[in-house]
C-alpha cells in the first residue's frame, strides 16, 4: 500500500510503499477514504507531539473508511464491509491507503453521513466532549477559548449553549467575530488585536464570571487573560499553537485567590474511560456529528500532494475555512489494481493460516517424539529384565 511514512521523531516523512499491515485479534483493518489534518498531526510530523504512537509509523490519527478484515472476537462480529468513522493511535495510523483500528473507537455511519464530514468525528468533536465533561464536573456556568473561530471553537459554542454554558470567544479579526455571529448567534467575542483587548475581556469577566479558560495557544497571553480571572479559575491548556511555554502569571494570584494551571490531552482522557463510557461517548458523537459537532470542509488533497496540503493548511489556518482533508478513496481502480490488493489480503490471511499450521506440527511432532522416547524406555528395560532371567537360570545350571 502506498502511504505517508516517518522513520523516526525527527525525520521528514516520506512516501513509500508497504506491505498491507497484519490486522490482530480485537482490532478492523480500514480501507480508507478521508483523513483530516489537525494542529496535533502538524505537531505529530515536526516531532512535537506527545502521542504514544511509535516509530517508524504512518502518521494520522482520525478518518473514515471501510473494513475490509477483522481480527475476530465477538466485538468485531459483522463488522466486515462497515463504512466507519474511527480515532487510532496504532503504528498504521490513517495516511495511507489501509489502517489498523480498534474496534472501541470506532463508529458505524449512517448512509446519510458523507465520508468526508465522517472522517473529521473524533479529534476535535472528542476535545469539546471532554472539555464539556470537566465543566460539568467543576461546575461551570462560563468559559473563555482562545480559539473561538476555529472548528473546535465552534463546535464549543454550539454545544456549550445546549448546556447552558456561556462562551467568550478570543479571535483575531472583526471577520471572525461577525462568523461566529452568524454561525453560532453569540455576542461573546473579543478581538485579541485590539489596544484594549484585555480591559475589554476584564469587563466581560466582571458580568459574566467564567472560571476556566481553555488555552489552545500558550505563550505571554495564558497568564495575562488567567490574571483578570476570578477567584478560584482554571487555566487548561489543550493546545501549544504559539509557544510551548506559558508566561505572565501572577504568583500572588495563584496563592491568594486559589488558581490553578491543568492540561487537557485526549489521549489520556480517553483512557481514563470505560468500555460503558466510551460507548456512550461514541453514541454522542454519532448524534452530534450531523448537528451541533458537524465539521466544514475546506479543500481535499490526494494522498501524493500531502506537502501541498500541509502548506495549504498553514497557510489558511487563521482564515477558518474550515478543515483541510487527504483523500485516500481512490475513484477508479484498475484491474491490475484490484487483483493486487485482493491477493495481498489474502496472502495476510494465509500467513496468519500457516503459522497455526505450523504451530500445530511442531506440538504434534513434540508430543509423537516424547512418546517414541517413553516407549523406547519401556523397551530397553523388558530387554534387561529378560537377560537377567538368562543369566539368572545359566548360573542355576
Amino acid at each position: 500500500m502506498n502511504c505517508l511514512w516517518k522513520e523516526s521523531k525527527d525525520a521528514k516523512p516520506q512516501m513509500i510503499s508497504i506491505p498491507i499491515p497484519k490486522v490482530e485479534e480485537g482490532q478492523l483493518l480500514i480501507r480508507m477514504d478521508y483523513a483530516p489534518i489537525n494542529p496535533s498531526d502538524i505537531k505529530f510530523i515536526l516531532g512535537q507531539s506527545q502521542s504514544n504512537k511509535q516509530y517508524p509509523c504512518v502518521p494520522g490519527f482520525e478518518g473514515s473508511g471501510t473494513v475490509v478484515l477483522t481480527g475476530g472476537g465477538m466485538a468485531n462480529w459483522g463488522m466486515s464491509g462497515k463504512r466507519v468513522a474511527f480515532y487510532t493511535d496504532n503504528k498504521y495510523g490513517t495516511y495511507g491507503e489501509y489502517c489498523i483500528a480498534d474496534r472501541n473507537l470506532c463508529i458505524e455511519l449512517d448512509d446519510d453521513i458523507q465520508s468526508n464530514n465522517a472522517a473529521c468525528s473524533f479529534v476535535n468533536p472528542l476535545s469539546v466532549i471532554g472539555m464539556l465533561d470537566l465543566c460539568k464536573k467543576n461546575n461551570v456556568r462560563a468559559v473563555i477559548n482562545n480559539s473561538g473561530a476555529s472548528q473546535l471553537g465552534i463546535m464549543m459554542n454550539r454545544l456549550f449553549q445546549e448546556q447552558n454554558i456561556k462562551v467568550i470567544n478570543i479571535v483575531s479579526s472583526e471577520e471572525q467575530i461577525n462568523q461566529l455571529r452568524y454561525e453560532c448567534e453569540t455576542e461573546l467575542s473579543i478581538n485579541q488585536n485590539d489596544s484594549d483587548f484585555l480591559k475589554q475581556l476584564k469587563i466581560m469577566c466582571q458580568v459574566i464570571q467564567p472560571s476556566i479558560y481553555f488555552d489552545a495557544v500558550g505563550g505571554q497571553q495564558s497568564g495575562q487573560v488567567l490574571n483578570i480571572m476570578p477567584q478560584s479559575s482554571i487555566l487548561i491548556m489543550y493546545g501549544t499553537l504559539d509557544s510551548c511555554q506559558i508566561g505572565g502569571i501572577q504568583a500572588n494570584d495563584i496563592l491568594r485567590d486559589r488558581k490553578s494551571i491543568q492540561g487537557f490531552f485526549l489521549n489520556v482522557w480517553l483512557k481514563e474511560k470505560n468500555k460503558i463510557e466510551l460507548m456512550m461517548i461514541l453514541k454522542k458523537i454519532k448524534n452530534f456529528v450531523k448537528s451541533s459537532l458537524k465539521t466544514k470542509i475546506a479543500k481535499e488533497f490526494p494522498l501524493d500532494q500531502f506537502q501541498e496540503a500541509v502548506d495549504y493548511y498553514n497557510t489558511h489556518m487563521n482564515m477558518n475555512e474550515g478543515i483541510t482533508l487527504i483523500c485516500l478513496k481512490k475513484k477508479i481502480q484498475s484491474k491490475e489494481e484490484k487483483i493486487n490488493q485482493k491477493q495481498s489480503l489474502l496472502s495476510n490471511e494465509q500467513q496468519e493460516q500457516n503459522q497455526k499450521q505450523q504451530q500445530q506440527y511442531n506440538e504434534d511432532q513434540e508430543s509423537q517424539e516424547s512418546q517414541e522416547s517413553q516407549e523406547d524406555n519401556d523397551s530397553d528395560l523388558g530387554f534387561g529384565e529378560g537377560l537377567n532371567d538368562v543369566l539368572s537360570s545359566s548360573e542355576q545350571k
